[in-house]
């Protein structure tokens, strides 16, 4: 899902460095190490983390975010095909795990705002070490090794849809806020945090081991 980045300065894990997670772990997040990598730690962080910095009308997590970034995604590759092949059910199930986890990194290393992401010197230190992190959570999870398009296209429109819904962005504003393109039909009607850590780990449980068994699954 995302290459391991050698464009930032190496970390050395020290006692001033890490932060303690959900699950008592000490955890370096600039220094990441793969077996440090929970995913009951994700979700639940995940599912107090508020997407929009918090700018939404009411509280929607970047959880649930992902929750529906799965679900479409995996939706999407399935409306492409008009065969339901093992190759296909594969393919849209590996795709609707790297839409699960694809904010994953936000559960140890907090989203910047876009113009924080993007601005010179601090945007190029955080994007480094935020690749480095994705590349630790795709090894640990065994995630595919590129994004799927298809998941950026499925990312693309939960954006557009939650900002008609929870941010009332209408369409004539949509090039200045950067949300242009398709919205789903249906509105958002947010999940309670709680809710949203067990269905985000409901999915996550449905989908790896529809892997190992190499089974169709359908989970939600």
């Amino acid at each position: 899902m995302a290459t391991r980045s050698l464009c930032v300065p190496r970390v050395i894990r020290t006692q001033d460095n890490f932060i303690r997670t959900y699950s008592g772990r000490k955890f370096w997040p600039l220094a990441p190490r793969v077996e440090d990598i929970d995913i009951h730690d994700i979700a639940h962080s995940l599912s107090l983390v508020c997407r929009w910095t918090g700018h939404t009308y009411c509280f929607y997590s970047v959880a649930e975010h992902s929750l529906r970034v799965s679900l479409l995604a995996q939706q999407l590759i399935l409306n492409q095909s008009t065969s339901r092949s093992s190759n296909v059910i594969t393919l849209a199930r590996e795709v609707a795990l790297s839409g699960l986890l694809h904010d994953a990194s936000e559960a140890y290393l907090c989203d910047m705002p876009s113009p924080l992401k993007h601005a010179p010197g601090m945007g190029h230190l955080y994007q480094g070490y935020e690749a480095r992190l994705m590349w630790a959570i795709s090894v640990r999870f065994d995630l595919m090794p590129h994004m799927p398009s298809v998941v950026k296209d499925a990312d693309r429109m939960m954006l557009n849809t939650e900002a008609r819904d929870l941010m009332d962005v209408e369409e004539a504003d949509a090039d200045e806020w950067r949300v242009s393109g398709k919205r789903l039909p249906e509105t958002i009607f947010p999940m309670d945090p709680r809710y949203a850590e067990v269905e985000f780990l409901r999915r996550f449980e449905a989908l790896t081991q529809a892997r190992k068994a190499g089974q169709v699954v359908n989970s939600l």
